[in-house]
């Protein structure tokens, strides 16, 4: 499990997009009840605040006390500490169980019987992720030649799971059919460093090596950037697993 710390978690809460608000209100639809939703594993409450817009109730928990000190504050939403493969929540309590960018670092034997316990009969599980980022040709060849072999020994093996987009994964249900749905993002130059700086890898190198992996990689992505000082659409590929527990 990636584990944070205080300034980690305020640039993790800084530097990572918003999901589409369409998938908050699709999911909304495929439930009877939109009463209680667990947003689990929810880092700095990315996720837990929107689904507020949409269920009655959020429970929001994070094995990480700093990611929950630096979460959005929210009437609708409740934030604890706890590990998602083992919780107080009480038997058949979720319509929903949402895990958004973080089911690659469960223990998912122990995760699946926990889901089974807290989730509602005919209640539904989704998870999703995104697995890269695609700014332009000369960009994204800048941050392949300059950035990636510098992260390349300090990639997590659970990043596999999220690359392949949880085709790895075995989900103890039948998965549903889930629309389309695009996480596109307007960002700056700056701002595009900020979210490899990030990375998972980065923080490992970063912690190895006490380096600054960026300073050379920096002037190299600022000199393809298509306008210098302009904000610019990032795609990030984005993907959506979804699954009702009977």
């Amino acid at each position: 499990m990636r584990t944070f710390d205080g300034q980690s978690s305020t640039n993790y809460s800084r530097t990572r997009p918003m999901y589409p608000a369409e998938l908050y209100y699709w999911l909304s639809q495929q439930v009877n009840s939109t009463g209680v939703v667990w947003d689990c594993a929810c880092g700095t409450g990315q996720a837990s605040v929107d689904l507020a817009a949409y269920f009655e109730q959020v429970e929001a928990s994070d094995i990480s006390e700093s990611q929950v000190t630096a979460a959005t504050p929210h009437r609708k939403v409740n934030y604890q500490v706890c590990p998602a493969e083992k919780t107080h929540y009480p038997d058949n309590y979720f319509d929903v169980v949402c895990v958004a960018h973080a089911l690659h670092w469960f223990d998912l034997k122990e995760f699946w019987e926990e889901l089974r316990r807290v989730l509602k009969p005919g209640g539904v599980f989704v998870c999703w992720g995104y697995n890269w980022l695609q700014v332009g040709e000369a960009e994204d060849k800048a941050i392949t030649e300059s950035v990636l072999p510098l992260l390349a020994p300090y990639w997590p093996p659970q990043s596999r799971l999220l690359w392949n987009q949880y085709n790895d994964i075995e989900f103890p249900f039948e998965l549903m059919d889930v629309p389309t749905f695009e996480l596109n993002c307007h960002w700056s130059v700056t701002q595009t460093l900020e979210f490899i700086r990030s990375w998972s890898a980065s923080q490992l190198r970063i912690q190895d090596r006490g380096d600054d992996f960026l300073l050379d990689a920096s002037p190299i992505l600022r000199e393809v950037w298509s306008e210098p000082n302009k904000k610019q659409q990032i795609h990030l590929p984005f993907f959506v697993k979804a699954g009702r527990v009977l």
